[in-house]
């Protein structure tokens, strides 16, 4: 199974999604930043990104403006983590903070398994 890139700039989240994805034997990177997140992409293409929306370098819906703009990416599914209430339909999936635990794991199963 692919693994998971979570792009989350507060470490609590991180490690909470993280642990969350564990328990299903999900691999997980992580990155702090779009910056890192792009990186960590281009050496690795994972099979979903997990974004977080208030990034320190940028914007996260505008990283997935990007993401889903290059052709080498546009097919990475991407889920939104936010706990702002948006009306942008840019991610593949969209949760709201605080996160429903099985609502969350759920759409991860579900996106990973779209991106096979």
């Amino acid at each position: 199974m692919p693994h998971v890139l979570i792009i989350e700039d507060d470490r609590f989240n991180r490690h909470l999604y993280g642990d969350l994805l564990a328990a299903e034997a999900i691999e997980v990177r992580f990155a702090s930043t779009a910056a890192q997140g792009f990186e960590a992409i281009r050496l690795d293409r994972p099979g979903l990104i997990i974004m977080d929306i208030e990034l320190p370098d940028m914007d996260g819906l505008a990283a997935t403006r990007l993401l889903k703009g290059d052709p080498r990416t546009a097919s990475i599914p991407v889920l939104i983590v936010s706990a702002h209430a948006l009306t942008d339909d840019l991610g593949d999936a969209y949760l709201r903070k605080p996160l429903k635990f099985p609502e969350f794991q759920e759409t991860v199963r579900r996106l990973l398994r779209a991106s096979d």
